[in-house]
């Protein structure tokens, strides 16, 4: 199992955070992985909801579903999925108020379908899940600090 974990602050309550992070339809206009989230089955913030959605990764699109294993509004969300190609992803949000602020940490634990066991340079891999979530976590920072939504 592959381990990485981040790291953010944001100048936002916690709770506006959380709420971001649980609408999971607003997924792809952050998270740089998602191309398509096409189903919620429950409330976003209930255990045993589930996600269908389509990520892409190193130029390869999957899809499959990820349920909510364990929510604490407004600090924890732990989901856990399996691609249809095979590999799984446990992600856990873990939101923490700062000042006026708030941080959120992410641990992803992962392991890739087998259509990457011909990638020969694992840490390439790595580096490319690590660069996608870095960046999304830079574009999740700019959706919730925005003052004046540019979309309604």
């Amino acid at each position: 199992m592959n381990q990485l974990r981040f790291t953010q602050h944001f100048e936002v309550p916690v709770e506006q955070a959380f709420e971001l992070a649980i609408d999971y339809k607003r997924l792809p206009e952050w998270n740089v992985s998602y191309v398509a989230v096409d189903e919620v089955t429950g409330p976003p913030d209930k255990v045993g909801t589930k996600i269908y959605a389509k990520i892409r990764l190193l130029g390869r699109t999957m899809e499959g579903w990820a349920k909510i294993v364990e929510i604490e509004r407004p600090r924890l969300v732990r989901m856990t999925g399996t691609s249809t190609q095979g590999g799984s992803l446990t992600t856990t949000y873990r939101f923490t108020p700062v000042g006026t602020g708030s941080d959120i940490e992410i641990l992803a634990e992962y392991e890739l379908p087998g259509m990457f066991g011909q990638v020969a340079d694992k840490l390439f891999v790595q580096k490319a899940i690590e660069r996608d979530v870095r960046h999304s976590l830079e574009n999740f920072k700019a959706f919730v600090e925005v003052k004046t939504p540019v979309l309604a």
